[in-house]
């Protein structure tokens, strides 16, 4: 599914390319760790669960919006964003299964459920959104509205020292439909703006939103081209319930600031 989604960014891009169009590119560093809740359900090992609060780390994202001089098409965002933590969890172990009890039991000398664990976790996020923007050139901020598509995958692992061996966690990955709006504000006569968005998921049994300010500050090399930075926040929550998932669920929330380049093409 990955290799489907990268090859889709490429087409996509290829195709815009070919009209003629504005380019805004930017890639960057998202500070952020992870807070919240995993449960990892299986028919021999459910009930488990880890509390997590791993402390931020750098976070690559990288992102373009594509604008083409035909009024009727809508502006494209594409973002990939990798997250990608390690730090310790809290567990507690439980199994409808008798022999895995058993073995529960047998480690309760250890602790297992006061003791931390070691934790994993990784995220590729994957984020299409199209959009209609409105009022660009008026006074006011310029509204954006449209659909984007979330695609992410995971990985989940915890182990602990005290028991070598003893492991769980899984990988998988999801896709979901986004509501988005965006709002920026371009100041007058200086190479300074200011953006607002933000996604929703509102068609399952999940909770997924993704909202960041920013404010970039932007320097012409030429009468085509602007080089600047970006600075901002962000917040991405998933709360993994239901149809939406399979083994893992639970919810977490990955938030921090960011700072990165920005290239403008006029």
């Amino acid at each position: 599914m990955r290799i489907f989604i990268l090859l889709f960014l490429v087409t996509s891009v290829h195709s815009l390319l070919a009209l003629d169009l504005k380019v805004d590119m930017g890639t960057g560093l998202f500070y952020s760790g992870a807070k919240g809740r995993i449960d990892y359900v299986e028919k021999s090992f459910n009930g488990s669960y880890a509390v997590t609060d791993i402390p931020s780390a750098a976070n690559f994202y990288i992102w373009g919006d594509f604008e083409s001089n035909n009024p009727y098409l809508p502006k494209m965002r594409l973002e990939y964003l990798k997250i990608s933590a390690e730090g310790g969890s809290k567990a507690h172990l439980e199994s409808s299964v008798d022999a895995i009890n058993d073995l529960i039991k047998q480690l309760e000398p250890f602790g297992l459920n006061d003791k931390v664990w070691n934790s994993l976790l990784q995220h590729n996020i994957y984020d299409i959104d199209l959009y209609y923007e409105f009022f660009e050139k008026s006074a006011w901020p310029s509204l954006g509205l449209g659909l984007g598509y979330k695609y992410f995958d995971y990985i989940y692992i915890m182990d602990i020292d005290l028991v070598p061996g003893l492991q769980f966690g899984d990988r998988d990955s999801s896709g979901v439909p986004m509501l988005f709006f965006t709002s920026r504000y371009d100041v007058p006569s200086i190479q300074m703006g200011f953006e607002a968005d933000a996604k929703v998921y509102v068609f399952g049994d999940s909770d997924i939103y993704d909202w960041k300010l920013k404010m970039d500050l932007m320097f012409e090399i030429d009468q085509d081209t602007a080089l600047g930075a970006e600075f901002g926040y962000r917040q991405q929550y998933f709360n993994l319930t239901g149809s939406d998932v399979e083994k893992v669920t639970g919810n977490m929330t990955y938030e921090g600031i960011f700072v990165g380049v920005v290239i403008k093409f006029k």
